[in-house]
Formats: C-alpha cells, sequence, structure tokens
C-alpha cells in the first residue's frame, strides 16, 4: 500500500514531482503562496483572475513550474464552496487528487492540507488518498508500464509528530477496507465457503486470534436449521466461522458482530431473474466486512472484546436444495415457514445470531448484510438502513458513520410488521411481503436476539458500486468495503485500558 507521511515543510523547500494546491471556489488566495516562485504565482493568479480555474468542486488544473522552484509541476485541486467543505469532501478530494497523480505517472508527490488543521481533515485525506488506488487486478495480465504512486507527503503548518501519527492510525483500516474489497470482488468459483473458513483462519494465526470453523453435520447436531436448509442445495458445503479477538481481558462482555457471507446467490428455488446475477458474489458482503474489522482492530491492538460470526454458504437449486413450503427448526427452537427461498440471509444470520448471543452473553450486537433489494428502494444505492431494538446503540451507529462518510439511516421497527411474518403453519414465515421488506426482514431477525441490543445494518445497496452509486473518488468499481471504517471507528471509541492483572 502507498505510504503517506505527514511533515511540517513550507512548499519552496519540499522536491517532489507534483505539489497539489486545494483552492476554494472563487477564491484567489491559498496557503503557502508567498512560497511560489514569484512568476509561477504571477500565472496562478492570472488563471484565478481570468476564471480559467474556478475552484468547483473536484476541478484541477496544471502548471508547469519550467525548473523555478522544487517541485516541477503543480496541481490546482478545486475544494468547491468553502462553507460546505467537510471531511467528507476532504476525503473526496483527496481521492481525485490522487486518482489524477496516477495518470500522470508520477511515483510520489505532495500536498497542502485542504484547510484548518485537525485530527478529522488528516484522517480524511490519508483515506481518501488510500482508498481511492486500491485496484483488483488479479485476474488481469500484469502491466509492466503502468507506475505506482508509493509515496505521498502531506504539508502542515504545525508540528508534525501527531499528525503523523493520525495517518499511521488509518493505515490498516485502510489496508482493512482493501482486505474486504478484494474478498467482495473474488468471483464465487474462487471464493467457496471453504475459502473463506481458511481465510479467517489464515488471518487467526497471523494476529493472535483465535477461530474455529463449524462444519455442515456438525451444524446439523447443535440444530442450526436455517444454515444446513440454505447451505444443502451446493456441492460447496456450509460454514459456520467463529473468530474471537481478545484485547481487554477477560471479565469484559464482547460486541458480538455477524456477517452474512453468501459466496453466491442464484435464489435456489426461487431462482433470480438471469439479469445482473453476476452481482450476487457480492452477497458476501457483510461476512467479508466482519473479517477486515477483526483484521483492523486485531493490527491496532485494541483494548476491547469482541467476536465475529460469519455464517457462509452458497445458495443454489438443485436435487437437495430447501424448498418453498418447508418448515425449519432454527437454533433457538423457533420454527419458521419457508415462503421464498431467496430470503436466505436472514434464515443463516438467524441461526448465528442465536448462537452467538447464548454463546458469548454479548454486550451488544452489530450485523451486517446485503439483506434486501427493499432497502435499496427505500434509501437508494447509497445509504444503508439501520434497523434496531436499541435507539442509543443506533444512534451511536449513526453518528460514527456521519464522521466516516459512510451515510446510514435508520428504519422503525414497529409492532406492525411482526403482524406481517405471522406464520399460518409455523412461528414465522420467511418473508413478510413487499411493502417495508427491509423492515420485515430486520424483524424477522429479532426474533433470535433474545432481547440483548441490537442493530442491523443492510448494505445492499453500498456494499459494491451499482446501478444509482453515486461516484466517489475513493470507491473504485466493484466492492466498497462499507461500513468497516465506521464499525473499526465506534470500537476506537469504545477502547478502554485492559483490566490490570
Amino acid at each position: 500500500m502507498v505510504q503517506i507521511k505527514v511533515e511540517k515543510a513550507k512548499i519552496d523547500q519540499k522536491q517532489t514531482s507534483l505539489l497539489v494546491i486545494g483552492v476554494f471556489e472563487n477564491e484567489q488566495d491559498f496557503p503557502q503562496s508567498k512560497e511560489l516562485d514569484p512568476s509561477v504565482l504571477t500565472y496562478i493568479k492570472e488563471t484565478l483572475d481570468n476564471k480559467e480555474f474556478r475552484g468547483t468542486f473536484g476541478s484541477n488544473i496544471l502548471v508547469y513550474t519550467l525548473g523555478k522552484g522544487p517541485m516541477k509541476k503543480i496541481m490546482l485541486l478545486g475544494l468547491g464552496k468553502r462553507e460546505k467543505f467537510t471531511d467528507e469532501a476532504a476525503r473526496v478530494c483527496a481521492g481525485k487528487a490522487a486518482l489524477k497523480a496516477k495518470e500522470l505517472g508520477v511515483k510520489e508527490f505532495s500536498i497542502l492540507q485542504f484547510s484548518n488543521l485537525d485530527e478529522g481533515l488528516i484522517e480524511a485525506m490519508t483515506e481518501g488518498m488510500a482508498l481511492s488506488l486500491y485496484s483488483f487486478d488479479r485476474y488481469k495480465a500484469a502491466d509492466k508500464e503502468t507506475a505506482k504512486i508509493e509515496d505521498i507527503t502531506i504539508l502542515i503548518n504545525s508540528d508534525s509528530p501527531r499528525f503523523q501519527s493520525i495517518a499511521e492510525r488509518a493505515a490498516p483500516v485502510v489496508e482493512s477496507v482493501n482486505f474486504a474489497r478484494d474478498l467482495g470482488n473474488l468471483p464465487p468459483n474462487d471464493c467457496p465457503p471453504a475459502y473463506l473458513a481458511s481465510t479467517a483462519l489464515s488471518l487467526a494465526s497471523e494476529y493472535g486470534m483465535k477461530a474455529r470453523i463449524i462444519e455442515r453435520y456438525e451444524m446439523e447436531n447443535m440444530g442450526m436449521g436455517g444454515i444446513v436448509a440454505v447451505g444443502k442445495g451446493s456441492n460447496n458445503p456450509p460454514k459456520l466461522i467463529i473468530m474471537e479477538y481478545n484485547g481487554a481481558g477477560e471479565g469484559q462482555k464482547p460486541y458480538l458482530l455477524v456477517g452474512k457471507a453468501v459466496t453466491f446467490d442464484t435464489g435456489g428455488i426461487s431462482l433470480k431473474p438471469g439479469d445482473k446475477m453476476d452481482e450476487m458474489k457480492y452477497d458476501k458482503c457483510g461476512g467479508c466486512n466482519v473479517l477486515a474489522v477483526l483484521r483492523a482492530i486485531a493490527s491496532m491492538k485494541l483494548a476491547v472484546n469482541v467476536v465475529g460470526i460469519i455464517p457462509s454458504v452458497e445458495n443454489m437449486p438443485s436435487s437437495t436444495s430447501y424448498r418453498p413450503g418447508d418448515i425449519v427448526k432454527m437454533y433457538n427452537g423457533k420454527n419458521v415457514e419457508v415462503l421464498n427461498t431467496d430470503a436466505e440471509g436472514r434464515m443463516i444470520l438467524a441461526d448465528a445470531l442465536a448462537y452467538g448471543i447464548a454463546t458469548y452473553s454479548p454486550k451488544a450486537v452489530v450485523d451486517m448484510a446485503t439483506l434486501t433489494g427493499a432497502a435499496i428502494i427505500a434509501l437508494g444505492a447509497n445509504v444503508a438502513a439501520l434497523v434496531g431494538n436499541n435507539k442509543q446503540l443506533v444512534d451511536r451507529l449513526r453518528k460514527t458513520a456521519e464522521k466516516t462518510g459512510e451515510k446510514m439511516w435508520d428504519l422503525p421497527l414497529h409492532d406492525e410488521f411482526f403482524e406481517q411474518i405471522k406464520s399460518n403453519h409455523a412461528d414465522i414465515k420467511n418473508i413478510g411481503g413487499r411493502p417495508g421488506g427491509a423492515i420485515t426482514a430486520a424483524a424477522f431477525l429479532s426474533n433470535f436476539v433474545n432481547g440483548t441490543p441490537w442493530v442491523h445494518m443492510d448494505i445492499a445497496g453500498t456494499a459494491w458500486t451499482q446501478e444509482g452509486t453515486f461516484e466517489k473518488s475513493y470507491n473504485p468499481k466493484g466492492a466498497t468495503g462499507f461500513g468497516v471504517r465506521t464499525l473499526v471507528k465506534m470500537l476506537m471509541e469504545e477502547e478502554k485500558p485492559p483490566a490490570s492483572g
């Protein structure tokens, strides 16, 4: 991954191939302008005065210094209107700068701080640049002529050690987001449940975590009817992946993270339409993200306890598939009438939630899943849906998401939604009809959390770039790793010193 440093330096002292200077819309001044060679500064001033460059959000123009200064080129980068500038805007603009630098073929560049210096700005700039340079090229022939950016320096007007630590703290989070993207982008022929399981074991070994894989026949004996039912239609057997990170010592209740990992979802007997079915390789993104969160917190050695549980299956139509009309007994003893085999995510999450809560008695639970198209209908492809039984936890997650730029919004879990999933023949049914589909899916899951503080995050619209996705510089095509940064930040804010003794 690219190395990002933070330095206190004047621009007339920094030798660099490219210097990026952020300019706010319709403003003629910018930081450290007086340190430029007078002829270069005069040209820039004329460019701004003549409105050749207005500083509109994300725009850029190159200025060649012709040897007058330690930088070979200057990129003026539009930051948009000053009053609308946020950390998320900084994240996007920094990503645009990095992509333009990559296009120019430079191996390193320097960038001035965009606005008033604080930790949020440096974190956002670091994330934007590092995330934007991600590419999934495992299946492409190597292009030896493509230069990769190796070093980026953020130039600031204050002492750098404090802010260098912010950039260093962001690095393992970015690496973990890109790890989630790599897994999410893998094709289904190379990423069956067994591959995710082996990945989890490797992570546990590398970062000092505990890991356990529960196989199909053990799940049958344990009564995990939901996971077994969904997975039995495929030649690739289901896996229940369990990982434990203990950074806060004994006696501290863990957070429980549960991630849906359907490595490919045909819909089963309730077969999906063929159009865009290839995108159903992304139905594993919730589970991939949980692995990434654990990777991040373990590499940062956070003083928290976290358990990650990932039910992983492949949902295929075959002579052994579960069927509409089946009644399945779940881990907590409830019977579920299956009306649609494409509502499989809630079936596997339900068993994982019930098992995780019964086994670990967590302080709080967050599940992450590409669960419903209804969440996209309700909130579009750029906002994740939150539904939970604990307002404080929901609000905390949403407010943390405001800091990371990962937009989330909560939907109500009113009593009438539970009426929609009542079954004539079993305790509940696995679909509640089209109205409020994202919420009835959450209402189904709430039957398996036993009153524990819980939030369900439906990332069906945000887990990968798709129709309706708003283009962001730091989200290349494919899996986005959406939610990883928010959950890591929430756990960082939760961090407490390990118990003594």
